[in-house]
């Protein structure tokens, strides 16, 4: 039974208990990424010159206007200015089509995700007009979109990211400005609501659809939370609804303060069916379970799946984090899966900004000269023609490494989180405080500057600034994890392909040997060099190919401070 990849996705997703399983009741643990900037473009990951801490500076007001090409509010008028009202008119389909296409669906499909979250914007569906003037060629791509995940095997989840009025308080909504005012007007939200009864009236039947995501981060400013009981009573009459005429797809709600709060989740909100999950999103997590408690309280609470919708940390924390997460059947989707290209890189997938963008980015700042509507309609055409999956650079390597498929490496504090995959003996934490409930020992690197500790760590934090992250408040650089004689950790490795190799990075005061093992067979010995503070690396042992393998580390002489596993491959 495959939990992963397109195997996995067969007939409706659905909720059972705390898990998520297919048509066929087999479980299925989600992976994918998020289609940001393709119905609704966010300007810092669109080649905006104003940066996304700028942009995000007015949400401690109570209602600031949005900055220009900051969504695709402000990047239509930009679009309108320089190119005019008929270019502009004409742009949003283009772009639509080449940010998403039949590429992107396959190449997800090809590199294992079972997922998609597809970002919806209210206005690719629902002019902003008075009435209901319903766009039929918004609906009529999306079912191309839909159809492509049916052909390549990748459940579709359909996210309202950018309610009629806004939801978020977030340039991410495509608001009029700051103001959440889909909970504040009657119309926007009537409009919601109607835009969710035709969704699910058009995809009901549709299988390839996973589930109906009705809000992305809703209320997210601390400013709205006095009107959080309207996002419940939204949830309530949208989901009371849909069942009138769709029994069988699944709903993912999420808390208000960027999907963080769980104090929404006080009641059943799909009575008779009990088919949703509790979606929350996580940005630079510590690659613990205590990240996950307050989803997994209420998990348990009302016998619901959690899902990690939307985050993601540094490519260590990932690949430690998530394997975590799967224990509790938790699937991720990242963000996002296409943006432009920063200084050069592709993230995920990368497009290149036109050769002459600098003209728009001076206008968009203000002062910069404005090209002539003829020039400026031919930056935008190369931007659209740049935006098509094959003309991106693609990082796939990103992916390997939080899936743990090899070539990759792991910090050796960050193993597995499941009973008996490590000897806890250690009754008195660390300086850390890194997974203390384990009662293993992690011991700190003296290579690196001893942290200051006052209550918390301020080593290198400058006065009046951003805190700046250091490598010794880093668990996964900073800590060592130390293994005696008879003592073991293990390692899951996903994927190991022919020619997979591990070395170990650690030291040894007096010398050790570690018996290598993979899923209970012994594989070799290796030794580390006597050292009291330089870091040492173990001859390589071979790796058998497979998938889904556990590494044994056991300590069998000596005691090994261990630093990091590395899964090579020749």
């Amino acid at each position: 039974m495959a939990v992963y990849g397109s195997a996995s996705v067969n007939g409706f997703l659905h909720a059972e208990g705390r898990k998520f399983v297919n048509g066929k009741g087999e479980e299925v643990i989600l992976e994918g990424f998020g289609t940001g900037n393709w119905q609704n473009p966010e300007g810092f990951m669109c080649g905006s010159p104003i940066p996304l801490h700028a942009t995000i500076a007015g949400y401690e007001q109570k209602v600031a206007k949005p900055l220009p090409w900051d969504r695709k509010r402000t990047m239509n008028q930009v679009l309108i200015d320089l190119a005019g009202e008929d270019y502009a008119h004409t742009f949003w389909p283009r772009w639509e089509k080449n940010h998403l296409g039949e590429g992107d669906i396959k190449a997800m499909s090809e590199i294992g995700l079972n997922s998609v979250r597809l970002v919806l914007n209210a206005a690719s569906f629902l002019r902003e007009e008075p009435g209901m003037q319903w766009i039929e060629e918004g609906f009529t791509y999306l079912d191309q979109i839909i159809d492509w995940c049916e052909q390549y095997k990748v459940y579709a989840i359909l996210d309202l990211h950018a309610a009629p009025g806004g939801q978020s308080a977030l340039a991410c909504d495509a608001g009029y400005d700051t103001r959440p005012r889909m909970f504040y007007e009657k119309e926007s939200w009537d409009r919601a609501v109607a835009l969710w009864e035709k969704l699910a009236r058009r995809y009901c039947k549709r299988w390839i659809v996973g589930g109906y995501e009705l809000l992305n981060e809703p209320l997210s400013s601390p400013l709205d939370l006095d009107i959080l009981p309207r996002l419940g009573e939204f949830y309530d009459t949208v989901i009371a609804k849909i069942r009138k005429f769709d029994k069988k797809h699944m709903f993912f709600l999420e808390g208000a303060f960027y999907s963080t709060d769980c104090s929404l989740f006080d009641h059943e909100f799909d009575p008779g069916y009990h088919n949703w999950a509790i979606t929350f999103h996580k940005y630079g997590f510590s690659p613990e379970k205590k990240d996950l408690y307050p989803y997994l309280e209420k998990s348990v609470e009302w016998d619901v799946p959690v899902w990690l919708g939307e985050g993601g940390a540094g490519r260590d924390e990932n690949c430690v984090f998530l394997n975590i997460a799967k224990d509790y059947g938790i699937g991720f989707n990242f963000w996002c899966w296409k943006s432009a290209l920063h200084d050069g890189q592709a993230r995920i997938v990368g497009h290149k900004l036109p050769k002459n963008w600098d003209k728009v980015q001076g206008y968009i700042l203000g002062g910069g000269d404005r090209p002539t509507y003829k020039e400026a309609a031919k930056i935008f055409d190369e931007l659209l023609e740049n935006l098509k999956f094959e003309k991106c650079i693609t990082n796939f390597d990103w992916i390997r490494q939080y899936r743990r498929e090899a070539p990759f490496e792991v910090a050796a504090v960050g193993y597995d989180n499941t009973p008996g995959s490590f000897c806890p003996h250690w009754d008195f934490g660390n300086l850390l405080n890194f997974r203390p409930e384990d009662h293993t020992k992690l011991v700190f690197d003296n290579n690196l500057p001893h942290p200051v500790l006052t209550g918390h760590l301020k080593l290198n934090a400058r006065p009046g600034g951003p805190r700046i992250k250091n490598p010794n408040e880093d668990p996964l650089q900073a800590l060592l994890l130390e293994l005696s004689a008879g003592e073991h950790a293990e390692y899951t490795v996903r994927k190991a392909v022919k020619g997979t190799e591990l070395v170990i990075e650690g030291r040894s005061a007096g010398g050790a040997e570690i018996t290598v093992s993979c899923n209970g067979e012994e594989l070799g010995t290796v030794k580390l060099g006597r050292s009291q503070k330089k870091m040492k690396v173990t001859a390589a042992v071979a790796i058998p190919e497979g998938c889904f393998e556990k590494i044994r580390l056991t300590v069998t002489k000596g005691t090994a401070q261990l630093k990091k596993l590395y899964f090579t491959v020749e």
